[in-house]
């Protein structure tokens, strides 16, 4: 009889047992917060952030792909809030490193890239087939020159046209250094966002890396929500803006040419030519010529005559086939 429990026995241990499951609740309830970093970007803004960039790598990759003659792929990896210090000590040396000004706003822009893509780059766009230096050096001021005009400055428009929905941006660059010991543009323990992007050119992968400060953001913060940006992807082109686009397109001119046929002749045929020679094509006097529209066979005709004007009438449109540069 002395193992069975009491009423009181009973209530005791049932307590005990609710208090520790109540302990252990409220102890996976607890997050360890760093007052040292505090967490300024809430992840709606971290979205708006992807967002701004990713419709910034749609347009540079665009850019630079008609410069370089080759796909080029731009994508955002990673968005992380660190301090200054930390993008500091993480950048290796040498690199190339822009420090732009971002106009309304007070604070610095970063840009980041490494020499190996640094010189893939110059290498295409000077012509050559993309090879990497093989070693690592400081770029030269020819080869900063071409850089900044023809991948730089692209991008702090591209950046520009990126922001235009939150703030007018005016992104100017300051400096181009290669040792990150050098950029005292911050203390160390500022607060910073961190936007990598993947930069992919044939068969190289590499990294550019965008550090703004908190202090340079701070104004727009609250602008900084995914809710305005759907609502700007949503917006309807304005009527007026819609019939200057079509005046636009009205107005433009364009080449079209009228092949007559086309035949072969011996070099000999060709330098025994003289003044009233016929030379006979493939073609018959009432068959249907082509009509390119640049290099394209858009339409068919007949040929005529307007007043004391040499003239041709569409007959037909025909499939689009792109027409054969070497022929």
């Amino acid at each position: 009889m002395d193992d069975i429990l009491s009423q009181r026995e009973i209530d005791e241990l049932i307590s005990q047992v609710a208090g520790q499951v109540q302990e252990e609740e409220v102890a996976s309830e607890v997050t360890t917060y760093d007052f040292k970093r505090p967490h300024r970007f809430s992840k709606e803004r971290v979205r708006a952030l992807q967002r701004i960039h990713e419709q910034f790598a749609r347009e540079l990759s665009g850019m630079v792909s008609a410069k370089v003659r080759a796909r080029v792929d731009l994508s955002v990896a990673s968005i992380e809030q660190l301090t200054f210090g930390e993008f500091i000590r993480s950048v290796p040396n040498p690199s190339v490193i822009i420090l732009c000004d971002m106009q309304p706003l007070e604070g610095s822009l970063i840009m980041q890239l490494s020499p190996d893509i640094s010189f893939l780059l110059y290498d295409r766009l000077c012509g050559g087939p993309g090879m990497s230096l093989g070693r690592t050096r400081e770029l030269t001021d020819i080869e900063l020159a071409v850089l900044t005009s023809h991948f730089f400055e692209p991008m702090a428009e591209s950046l520009e046209n990126a922001w235009s929905e939150i703030v007018d941006l005016s992104i100017t660059m300051e400096s181009i250094e290669s040792n990150p010991q050098f950029l005292q543009v911050m203390q160390e323990r500022e607060t910073v966002v961190l936007i990598s992007l993947t930069l992919g050119i044939g068969n190289v992968n590499d990294f550019i890396n965008i550090c703004i400060s908190h202090s340079a953001l701070e104004p727009v913060l609250k602008q900084l929500t995914s809710l305005r940006l759907f609502d700007s992807l949503r917006r309807r082109a304005e009527p007026a803006d819609v019939e200057m686009i079509h005046s636009k397109v009205r107005e433009t001119p364009i080449n079209l040419d009228v092949e007559l046929g086309s035949t072969v002749v011996t070099v000999a045929d060709l330098l025994n030519l003289q003044v009233g020679d016929v030379i006979t094509f493939d073609r018959k006097r009432h068959e249907n010529l082509d009509v390119q529209v640049g290099d394209l066979a858009k339409f068919l005709g007949s040929p005529g005559k307007l007043g004391d004007r040499l003239g041709i009438v569409i007959t037909a449109v025909r499939p689009t086939e792109r027409k054969d540069p070497d022929e």
